[in-house]
């Protein structure tokens, strides 16, 4: 089983993600562009994206490049590991707000990295500030926020060098 310390690249990820944040908490709300698929959730999921990798098109108006320049830790992590990276970037899940039960497609040796930055009071179950998770996106999850303050997450698609195959990720939930 995979654990995040063993994927290049996240244990400096969680070393800057306070850095990250602090510089995306100072940025205007008209760089967060809603997550596609608006059926696939209720209330508001958004994202602040570095790279948006082959799914680009699905964000026709985020503009990596221009965050990369307002946000400099951001643009040197991304410097030092965009041949691994797909996906990179923040995403933001507003109170009360509800994603449905999915899967979404990735290539065979990604998995997704969450490093949250802003949990709701209280935190939430299986989430712990600044330290990794990861995810395999082809598996069924869901989300919600029951807190009264958005819950960020720095993201990120790391590609591993192998094929993950199915029960290399642990599965999402509160750590056992």
């Amino acid at each position: 089983m995979l654990n995040p310390h063993d994927i290049p690249g996240v244990a400096e990820l969680e070393g800057l993600a306070e850095a990250l944040y602090r510089e995306a908490s100072v940025l205007p709300e008209s760089v967060w562009v809603p997550m596609p698929a608006p059926g696939m959730y209720a209330g508001a999921w958004s994202a602040l994206l570095f790279s948006a990798g082959p799914w680009a098109h699905e964000f026709a108006a985020a503009d990596p490049a221009a965050n990369l320049a307002r946000c400099p830790t951001a643009a040197a992590f991304l410097a030092r590991h965009a041949p691994s990276l797909g996906v990179f970037g923040l995403l933001r899940l507003s109170p009360g707000a509800t994603l449905a039960p999915h899967q979404d497609h990735r290539h065979d040796e990604e998995v997704r990295v969450h490093i949250p930055v802003a949990l709701p009071e209280g935190g939430e179950a299986g989430w712990t500030l600044h330290r990794a998770r990861l995810l395999d996106i082809r598996e069924v999850h869901s989300g919600h926020n029951s807190g009264a303050t958005p819950r960020i997450t720095v993201v990120a698609d790391v590609r591993i060098g192998r094929t993950v195959g199915p029960g290399d990720v642990p599965p999402w939930g509160p750590p056992t």
